[in-house]
């Protein structure tokens, strides 16, 4: 025999209550990670014959709790600054892939004043160089990229 089930008003309104509870509380639990994300700072890539700049602004977080990490082609930068007592941690995380003509093996860093720099010079093999050309009259000089 089927068992009657009743429906109940008051149920649906705790259960709905908790089921609000449980989305607010992971809303929050989540918000230092979703507030450094949703408001990552804007970073800007500067290109040169050389290389590639970019500047990731890192306001007041110390160099010291900084960490890159380059896997492959892919250059993570981590942050975390840790909050005093009662203060929630600042986080920070971002992922870059790296262009296969640029040379992470050299990939400098340095920071000034609350902006990261990151240097990354292109590979030798890229670098336009000049190559001589031998002939009768002299030797002329031809830029190859």
């Amino acid at each position: 025999m089927l068992g009657v089930n009743r429906w109940s008003a008051v149920d649906d309104v705790f259960n709905f209550q908790r089921e609000i509870d449980r989305l607010f509380g992971q809303f929050w639990s989540d918000l230092p990670t979703r507030t450094a994300a949703g408001h990552s700072p804007s970073f800007q890539v500067n290109s040169s014959e050389d290389g590639w700049r970019i500047d990731v602004p890192l306001p007041g977080i110390d160099p010291a709790n900084v960490n890159l990490e380059v896997a492959g082609t892919t250059l993570t930068i981590r942050a975390e600054e840790p909050g005093e007592k009662g203060d929630r941690s600042l986080r920070y995380e971002q992922s870059f892939t790296i262009p296969s003509f640029l040379d992470v093996e050299k990939l400098s860093a340095s920071h000034k004043h609350g902006m990261l720099q990151l240097t990354i010079p292109l590979k030798e093999a890229v670098k336009p160089r000049r190559i001589q050309i031998e002939g009768v009259g002299g030797t002329k000089q031809i830029a190859a990229a």
